[in-house]
C-alpha cells in the first residue's frame, strides 16, 4: 500500500537549502539516482535545476524506517511523476532550535517538558549545535550557538512557569534565528500545549513563514488537560494540539502528542530519530526554473503501514 502526505497550497518565499532550486552539473542528472556526497557544496550550471526533498518514513508505531532505496519512493510534482535523479540518506549534523513553553499555563506540565528536552538532547547527533528560546509573554533566548547539550539542560533547569503565552511570536522568531545557523540541515523542536493568548503574529501569518522556511519543525504536544475541564475549554485545548500538528505537517516535520500517562523520553526519542534518519530525494524541476508558479509535491513510498512526511511544495523565484 502506498502512503501519501497531501498538503494545502503554500505561499511565496525565499530559496531554501533543503528545499530550493539547486543547480547541478549535467553529469549528475544523467547518472540516475546516485548518492549526493556533499549536499552542502552544490555544483552549478545554468541549464538544469534539481529540487531536493527531505523525507521522513516511519512505521505504524512512529519509529523511523531505515535502509530504503530510491526505488521505494515515488515523487509527484503537480501530480506528475518525476524521475529521481539524486538520492541519499545520512545522519547529517543539524542546527536545532529548541522552543520550550514556560508560560503560566504550563505550571503543571513544565517538568515533563524539561524531561522531554533532556531525552531529546541525549539522543542527538554529537555534531549538532543548538539554541534555546522560551515561550512566555515575549520570546527569550536562553542559549545561542551552543555545541554542548548539557549547557541547554543547565539553562532550562532553573526556568519556572509564568507570564502570557506568545507561542506564535516565539516560533516566528525562532524560524528567523534558524536561518542564520551554520549547518545545512536546520530544525526546530517545539515543546508546548499549543495554546496562545499573547502573540502579535496570527497563526495564519506564522504558517506563511513556516511554508517559506527551509526549517523543519518537530513538535511535542503536551496533551494533559486538567481533570474536570469541559465544554469550550476542552475545545480550546484541542485547537492548540491541532495547531502543533499543523506546524509540523506544513514544514515536513513530525509531531508527537504526549499524554499524561506516557513517558516523555519515548516521545523525544522518536523526534530525535526522525531528524537523524531522513532521506533526501532529488529530481529535475519540470519547467527548468522558468515558472514562478507554486509546485505541489507528493511523496509516496511502496510499503505497507508506513507514514511519509515531506514538505508540501516549492516556488521557483
Amino acid at each position: 500500500m502506498s502512503c501519501e502526505i497531501s498538503k494545502r497550497e503554500g505561499l511565496q518565499g525565499p530559496a531554501t537549502l533543503l528545499f530550493a532550486v539547486i543547480v547541478v552539473s549535467a553529469c549528475l542528472l544523467q547518472a540516475g539516482a546516485q548518492p549526493l556526497r556533499s549536499p552542502d557544496r552544490p555544483q552549478f550550471r545554468a541549464d538544469t535545476s534539481l529540487i531536493l526533498v527531505p523525507v521522513i518514513v516511519t512505521d505504524s508505531r512512529g519509529s523511523s524506517i531505515n535502509g530504503l532505496g530510491a526505488e521505494t519512493f515515488t515523487v509527484l510534482d503537480n501530480r506528475r511523476p518525476q524521475p529521481i535523479k539524486a538520492f541519499y540518506s545520512e545522519d547529517m549534523p543539524s542546527s536545532i532550535g529548541i522552543v520550550v513553553d514556560v508560560s503560566g499555563s504550563t505550571k503543571s506540565i513544565l517538568d515533563r517538558e524539561k524531561m522531554a528536552v533532556r531525552a531529546f538532547l541525549q539522543h542527538s547527533n554529537p555534531e549538532d549545535d543548538f539554541f534555546l528560546v522560551t515561550v512566555s509573554s515575549n520570546p527569550r533566548v536562553l542559549a545561542d550557538r551552543v555545541d554542548d547539550p548539557s549547557e541547554i539542560e543547565d539553562r532550562l533547569r532553573w526556568e519556572s512557569a509564568g507570564g502570557g503565552t506568545a507561542l506564535c511570536d516565539t516560533v516566528y522568531f525562532a524560524l528567523h534565528q534558524a536561518r542564520m545557523r551554520p549547518k545545512p540541515r536546520r530544525a526546530l523542536l517545539v515543546v508546548s500545549d499549543g495554546m496562545d493568548n499573547y502573540s502579535r503574529y496570527s497563526k495564519k501569518e506564522l504558517m506563511r513563514e513556516v511554508v517559506e522556511s527551509d526549517t523543519q519543525i518537530y513538535t511535542i504536544a503536551i496533551d494533559d488537560p486538567p481533570v474536570g475541564m469541559k465544554g469550550m475549554a476542552i475545545a480550546e485545548i484541542q485547537r492548540g494540539l491541532a495547531f502543533m500538528d499543523d506546524l509540523a505537517e506544513k514544514s515536513g516535520g513530525l509531531s508527537v502528542r504526549l499524554r499524561s500517562h506516557e513517558d516523555p523520553s519515548a516521545a523525544a526519542t522518536k523526534i530525535s530519530a526522525a531528524i537523524r534518519n531522513q532521506y533526501v530525494l532529488g529530481y529535475q524541476s519540470p519547467d527548468n526554473g522558468r515558472s514562478e508558479q507554486w509546485h505541489r509535491i507528493q511523496v509516496k513510498v511502496n510499503l505497507q503501514k508506513a507514514n511519509v512526511y515531506a514538505r508540501s511544495g516549492y516556488q521557483l523565484r
